[in-house]
């Protein structure tokens, strides 16, 4: 069965929700489920998806012992889009691996595929419309911010060279693809042994895909450290008051 609007493929959101928070210090819940103004991180990333017109599904990997919790968020804030909740694996690709194969049990090849950190939650409507239109296009789209700061190549203590930041850029998320393609390079992965790869460009690069670049914004974190956890709850405060001053 196919939920996509009529005469167009579907869209589907691929969120890896899979972390344990190591680098949050004491935190005593993973990240994914720390609050930001009274809702779990998860749950605001996931209501961008839910509420934007074009995507069709969600799918969630996370690991098992989360998985639980995570369900009742999916009923407590009444996110129906969420069609699959897998289990992740060991690792980052594996878990994006399992949910990518969920998809692909009920939808076609020609399925976009937005992947998407379930810790990134200050993505907007724009960023995901351009992603999605980026993909119908090209095939691909990754979503990338510029790089503002001196670039400096340091293998050792010593700085050796300093790389011109002028084509500079960080590969974010999402990270947007035909369906058949970027499972294709999981596949290709596991075939040959490659069980951590960083994100899905990277596999997409190495196959030799053609990868086209989305400007996003420089507020699209991840919350990895406690840090990034402070920075996004400061964004989310100054989206806030913007939404009741105007300014």
């Amino acid at each position: 069965m196919n939920d996509a609007a009529p005469n167009r493929p579907a869209n589907v959101a691929v969120i890896f929700a899979g972390g344990v928070g190591s680098r949050m210090g004491k935190a005593a819940v993973p990240k994914q489920f720390l609050e930001i103004h009274g809702k779990p991180i998860i749950v605001h990333t996931l209501e961008h998806f839910q509420n934007h017109p074009d995507i069709d599904a969600i799918a969630i990997a996370i690991l098992p012992a989360m998985r639980p919790q995570l369900e009742r968020l999916v009923r407590w804030y009444d996110l129906t889009k969420v069609r699959w909740v897998v289990d992740g694996g060991a690792t980052g690709q594996e878990s994006r691996h399992n949910a990518l194969k969920a998809v692909a049990d009920t939808f076609g090849g020609d399925t976009i595929v937005l992947l998407h950190d379930g810790v990134r939650p200050l993505i907007d409507e724009s960023l995901i419309t351009r992603n999605i239109e980026a993909a119908r296009e090209h095939g691909s789209a990754a979503t990338c911010t510029k790089f503002n700061e001196t670039i400096a190549s340091s293998p050792s203590e010593v700085i050796e060279k300093i790389i011109p930041r002028d084509t500079i850029y960080s590969a974010q998320a999402p990270q947007t693809f035909r369906l058949d393609e970027v499972l294709g390079a999981y596949d290709r992965a596991v075939s040959e042994g490659e069980h951590d790869s960083i994100d899905s460009v990277s596999l997409m690069f190495r196959y030799g895909h053609e990868v086209h670049r989305v400007e996003g914004p420089r507020s699209n974190i991840k919350i990895t450290t406690a840090e990034d956890f402070y920075i996004c709850r400061t964004f989310f405060e100054l989206i806030e008051n913007r939404q009741v001053t105007g300014i």
